[in-house]
């Protein structure tokens, strides 16, 4: 049985994500697996990828990774991230300070409904 070598380890999914390959289009890709340093994706034409690409995991491009193919097989790509997730998590997703925190409660408390959904669609 063949080791695996990877530094991080992987967990297995199935998510739905987009690749940023033009300027102005979005190409629909599946999450295989993830791992703090990179994932798999099932893609339609892995000739179609470049060797670098912008990786977008919500479908209002919130959540994004800047990856670098590493492999590639028959219909799917092995990714680097070009920062960790959990480096890039702490920056991105944590507020600042606990006021931070607070200040952003308060202001989602006070948008109104119709704002708040128009502003996070559901995908």
């Amino acid at each position: 049985m063949r080791s695996d070598k990877r530094k991080a380890k992987r967990r297995p999914l199935r998510y739905s994500a987009w690749m940023s390959l033009d300027s102005d289009k979005l190409h629909g890709c599946v999450l295989s697996d993830i791992s703090d340093t990179g994932a798999r994706l099932d893609v339609e034409d892995v000739k179609a990828v470049p060797d670098r690409f912008m990786l977008l995991l919500s479908g209002t491009g919130a959540a994004r990774r800047s990856c670098r193919v590493i492999w590639r097989a028959e219909a799917q790509i092995g990714v680097a991230f070009e920062k960790r997730l959990s480096d890039t998590a702490a920056v991105t997703l944590a507020p600042k300070s606990d006021a931070d925190a607070i200040a952003g409660d308060a202001k989602a408390a006070a948008e109104p409904a119709e704002t708040a959904q128009a502003n996070n669609p559901t995908f």
